[in-house]
């Protein structure tokens, strides 16, 4: 009997299992196939997506990788993103594209990504969350208050401004009448400064050599210390003030829930670097340790604020032709919430691509 009984134990053992994937562990953001996952998980994103405009990668802000033998790997890329000034459908890639400078408000934000690594080289972009949000009004006109501050792209003065622009193109173009305006995606204009009773103050010290009336060579440094507010005259009368009005109440965004895609649908991509395959890691071992805008008074400019249309919604991915007809032997596990928490390693966040202010 206790010999039946252990070649009993042997034969049930002895069965195939699929086996369980490990958890989720840490990897470092400077791996030389994260980085190269992350530039392709941006690339599937742009193609991907419909609106707005190009999306660039900035730096890698967290990484975890998720084993699971003949699975494959999934990655869960966290990674922060900075708007180009190139549209959606520009055939250009993202690395080409230019950033949108700081004085044209720019736009910056994380994208969550999860990515599956097939043990045949493949890589496929399984789901996405990117939040991008603009500059606050007050940060831009602190530094630049002549700057053009964000318009609704519903807003008249951008309507008006779309059709006279376009009209002007079309009295020089062959393309004649054919062109209409079909979606206004960006908007800005100069808001009026106006002049704050208040005069900086510092200390300033020069000199001048040569002839004093003939081309003299002046040298001048000035250290400039903080704005003082001018004192006011007895004798004048106090200036009007505005009535004030209550601020209006900004209701919350909706978040719709997270949109999962079929991973036996690849990403094909136009791009060289989508063609990019990570052979060489497989043979690594795993790593294992639309809304309405709002105005205020900001030291006397009026700032209208943002438009809040700039969050990137979710939405299915455009199925694409699968690489191979039949599917994978294996079925990759996917995490429902995307993982979080700091990366023990110094390599996360990673270094930023672009300077940014």
């Amino acid at each position: 009997m206790l010999v039946l009984l252990s070649s009993l134990l042997s034969v049930v053992c002895g069965e195939s299992f699929p086996l369980a994937p490990s958890e989720p562990a840490p990897v470092p953001c400077n791996d030389k196939a994260v980085e190269k996952l992350s530039r392709l998980a941006v690339t599937y994103i742009n193609e991907d997506r419909n609106d707005g405009y190009k999306f660039a990668l900035n730096r890698i802000a967290n990484v975890h990788l998720h084993a699971q033998g003949p699975a494959g790997n999934v990655y869960y890329l966290d990674l922060e993103v900075l708007e180009t000034k190139c549209h959606i459908g520009s055939p250009k890639p993202w690395k080409r594209c230019d950033i949108r400078p700081f004085m044209e408000t720019q736009i910056s934000g994380n994208c969550k990504t999860t990515i599956l690594h097939t043990p045949e080289g493949y890589s496929y972009l399984y789901s996405y969350d990117c939040t991008l949000v603009p500059d606050p009004p007050e940060k831009l006109q602190q530094i630049c208050p002549h700057c053009p501050l964000l318009l609704p792209t519903d807003s008249p003065q951008a309507v008006k401004t779309a059709q006279l622009t376009l009209a002007s193109y079309k009295r020089k173009s062959k393309l004649g009448t054919r062109l209409g305006v079909k979606k206004i995606t960006r908007a800005a204009e100069q808001v009026r400064c106006w002049m704050v009773e208040k005069k900086p103050q510092g200390f300033c010290a020069g000199s001048v050599h040569g002839d004093i009336k003939i081309n003299p060579e002046v040298q001048v440094s000035c250290e400039m210390f903080k704005i003082q507010p001018v004192p006011s005259d007895p004798t004048s009368h106090p200036p009007l003030q505005p009535a004030t009005v209550p601020p209006k109440p900004i209701h919350p965004v909706p978040f719709d829930p997270s949109v999962e895609v079929d991973p036996s649908k690849p990403l094909t991509s136009s791009s060289s670097e989508s063609s990019e395959r990570l052979v060489d890691l497989q043979q690594q071992p795993p790593v294992v340790g639309s809304f309405d805008s709002s105005s205020e008074e900001i030291g006397g400019p009026m700032a209208l604020r943002p438009p809040f249309n700039f969050r990137y919604q979710r939405h299915d991915r455009k199925k694409r032709q699968a690489l191979m007809g039949t599917s994978p032997p294996y079925s990759p596990v996917f995490l429902h919430d995307f993982p979080s928490g700091l990366s023990p390693f110094r390599s996360c966040p990673g270094p930023a691509r672009y300077t940014t202010a």
